[in-house]
């Protein structure tokens, strides 16, 4: 009895080369599909950045000239809005960390693995 083991043995070899070409195909795929989802929520977030920082420019220049004409000089108004916003920013950056890296990553991680 003789046992033909090479037809076997090729279409075993060739069945493994299918499955492996397409789990490279299905990785592509998937990586793909992260790289968009990850890129689409950044454009997004810094789109929505750009606009809020517009908007918070064109009001602190309203409300300083507000102030300035309450004041009597147009230049009081602008000294107490880039106060305050000098304050904002020491308090934005003591708390960097809680405020902005952690849920930056979180956001980008939980982007990642939906």
């Amino acid at each position: 009895m003789k046992y033909e083991t090479a037809p076997a043995f090729e279409e075993l070899l060739e069945n493994t080369k299918t499955y492996l070409e397409t789990n490279v195909d299905l990785l592509k795929l998937k990586f793909v599909d992260k790289t968009s989802v990850v890129t689409s929520s950044l454009i997004s977030i810094i789109t929505i950045a750009a606009l809020l920082l517009i908007t918070l420019m064109l009001t602190g220049i309203g409300v300083a000239i507000w102030l300035g004409k309450i004041l009597g000089e147009y230049y009081y108004g602008f000294y107490i809005v880039a106060g305050f916003l000098l304050i904002l920013i020491i308090i934005v950056y003591i708390f960097r960390e809680k405020l902005l890296k952690k849920p930056i990553a979180n956001s980008l991680i939980e982007n990642m693995y939906k």
